[in-house]
């Protein structure tokens, strides 16, 4: 498999001396020099598969994502959102995270969210289990998530939420361990609240995305790398983290946006303007007058081909997301 340090872009600037790998203490390349929103440098570790920020500013955590996050990243590129617009934008698009939890959904489990942001896993996997919890440090994210899905929500640090340890059948944080300073002892935390024999699932941004590590598209790398992100984890790094903090498992990978996005970071080097365009079923540009059948016959296509090309990525493990799946 091509590394990351195989396709590295060398920063002007060295990392600093005293900067080395959150996993084995070791030696970091520099990544790249240029983030989403302005100079800053990643860097990697070859040994443990891992990518890191050189510089993780955010001392106030419940501050920042309160106050600044949803500024800067939300569903419509380059503009803020709503708590609805951001729900609208991403309920429709659980479902492949809901199958992958199929097995442990039932009408007596009781579910965690960390990391719940406006509700829309939690308003999806509701009808399937007995008891939906949510949290997250964006206060008014969670109070929209309690309002939109009728469940309990905290808005601040897990361990203030006063939850009951050892209570829940599913834990589950999506997008949310690469924010945080200390992963390891983040997954530890998520361990306090998981019943002995209880599942717990952690999805992170794989850095073995496809168009990082496929298709090496520069402008993707800079969209990808951005100030929020701490951590970036390969299958192998993932997998370290969660071992060291006690949980055995599997890990999967799972691809969400669609290969008509990834055509267009190819011919364009950048971004769609929405989420909604790369989440959704891929649809071609077909003229308004065209014969029903044509067009019935060309989407069922299109459909087909982005099937495959997801179960092709999922079968090299390069697909844009990757999974933890296990117990404590």
């Amino acid at each position: 498999m091509t590394t990351p340090q195989q396709i590295v872009s060398h920063a002007s600037s060295p990392p600093r001396a005293d900067t080395v790998c959150y996993l084995c203490g070791g030696p970091l390349t520099a990544y790249t020099n240029q983030l989403r929103h302005g100079p800053g440098i990643a860097l990697y570790c070859a040994a443990c598969d891992l990518g890191m920020l050189q510089d993780q500013g955010w001392a106030d955590l419940k501050t920042y994502y309160d106050q600044d996050y949803r500024k800067r990243h939300g569903p419509t590129l380059n503009q803020p959102s709503s708590y609805q617009e951001i729900f609208d934008a991403y309920v429709p698009y659980q479902g492949s995270r809901i199958e992958c939890l199929k097995p442990w959904l039932h009408p007596r489990a009781r579910l965690l969210e960390v990391g719940c942001c406006t509700g829309h896993f939690l308003h999806e996997v509701k009808s399937l289990v007995g008891e939906v919890v949510g949290v997250d440090y964006d206060a008014r994210a969670a109070r929209f998530a309690s309002d939109v899905c009728r469940c309990r929500t905290f808005g601040g640090p897990l361990e203030e939420a006063g939850l009951e340890p050892a209570s829940f059948d599913l834990v589950c944080t999506f997008q949310t361990m690469e924010h945080v300073p200390d992963p390891i002892r983040f997954a530890t935390l998520l361990k306090r609240y998981l019943k002995p024999g209880g599942t717990i699932c952690v999805e992170v941004p794989s850095l073995h995305d496809p168009l990082l590590s496929v298709f090496r598209n520069p402008g993707y790398r800079t969209f990808h790398f951005h100030e929020a992100h701490l951590f970036y984890f390969s299958p192998a790094s993932l997998r370290a983290v969660m071992e060291r903090a006690g949980f055995r498992g599997e890990v999967r990978g799972r691809q969400d946006y669609n290969v008509l996005n990834h055509l267009h970071w190819i011919m364009s080097n950048g971004p769609q303007s929405t989420c909604r365009e790369g989440l959704g079923p891929p649809r071609l540009p077909i003229a308004d007058d065209v014969e029903p059948a044509l067009r019935a016959e060309l989407e069922a296509w299109i459909e087909q081909v982005d099937r495959q090309y997801k179960t092709l990525m999922a079968k090299h493990g390069r697909t844009e997301n990757v999974i933890f799946l296990g117990t404590r």
